[in-house]
């Protein structure tokens, strides 16, 4: 087995759960760390938009799994709906801080101290890219740093049109005040934007995960990660 790692993050251990309750370094991304049927049914279980609005949750993995169907329909190449596809997995392991916490602990800390407010952007970027760059690589798949620009603005914008389409169908068309339609496209999703069972949403991104990338990655990613779990636990 290869180990494909990420630099590490900070000189400390963090103390993280895997799912068996075994513990992991937080602050060490690697490629053997990462299984793809753990990576669904954790961001199945993440709600957008922290969960504030009525009704049940929309999840992370219904966000990447509807917007990596927009990105076929619209033309895009199986790659870059792949990429999409991904593009959030790092919460598996991360959480999802809302982008309105990030800008209010950010413009908190520019107050204190600019500098302060730049080193905390700094640090959640490379946490992200760290474990950006460990999941793509289990992926067999380019991380973020090596993507193309087409590609880049294909994810980040469809992203942003997802987000938009998921604030109007969620919080009403009020939220159109922030994502106006002229600026924003609706994206051609299959299918109304309503929230899915998360039993629904894991299966739906195991699906497209097989489709796009495959079930053979699936299937490596996962023996990689029980082979790294038994020499690190010593059985």
């Amino acid at each position: 087995m290869t180990s494909i790692s990420a630099p590490r993050l900070c000189s400390k251990r963090i103390d993280f759960f895997r799912p068996d309750g075994s513990l992991m370094d937080l602050a060490h991304p690697e490629a053997c760390e990462i299984d793809f049927n753990e990576v669904a049914f954790g961001l199945a279980k993440i709600n957008r938009f922290t969960g504030t609005y009525p009704g049940v949750g929309y999840s992370d993995a219904q966000h990447c799994v509807m917007g990596a169907q927009a990105l076929l329909r619209e033309g895009e190449d199986e790659l870059t709906a792949a990429l999409f596809l991904l593009h959030d997995a790092h919460e598996y392991k991360l959480g999802d801080d809302s982008r309105p916490k990030q800008d209010l602990v950010a413009a908190m800390l520019d107050d204190f101290s600019p500098k302060a407010a730049e080193a905390y952007r700094s640090v959640v970027a490379s946490a992200k890219a760290g474990w950006d760059s460990a999941i793509y690589a289990a992926a067999g798949l380019p991380a973020p740093s090596a993507w193309t620009k087409k590609q880049a603005h294909a994810v980040e914008r469809m992203d942003v049109r997802m987000a938009a389409a998921e604030a109007e169908s969620l919080f009403g068309a009020a939220a159109r005040k922030k994502y106006p339609l002229s600026k924003f496209p609706a994206p051609l999703t299959i299918g109304a934007i309503t929230p899915w069972a998360p039993a629904k949403a894991e299966l739906a991104f195991l699906e497209y995960f097989d489709r796009l990338i495959g079930i053979q990655q699936r299937m490596n990613a996962a023996n990689n990660n029980l082979m790294h779990r038994k020499i690190v636990s010593g059985r």
